[in-house]
């Protein structure tokens, strides 16, 4: 197996490294607040953009259903 990591754990490396490219990411202090808050941001918004398209379905076959009905009338 390849071990390209440079580090023997993620505790070594240099927070000041990551800063740039992770925001909200742990710093020296190790505050892991900002992950689990985008983590639920991003869940949240996650379950809101299914429930939103199972509804949006609904309401188009419901509509096509109904366009069905009256035709074959």
């Amino acid at each position: 197996m390849i071990d390209s990591f440079p580090y023997e754990t993620w505790d070594q490396l240099p927070t000041d490294a990551s800063a740039p490219f992770w925001t909200y990411g742990p710093g020296v202090d190790h505050d892991l607040t900002g992950t689990f808050v985008l983590t639920g941001l991003g869940m949240a918004l996650m379950i809101l953009a299914l429930v939103y398209w199972v509804w949006l379905e609904h309401k188009k076959l419901s509509a096509q259903a109904q366009h069905l009905r009256g035709a074959g009338s």
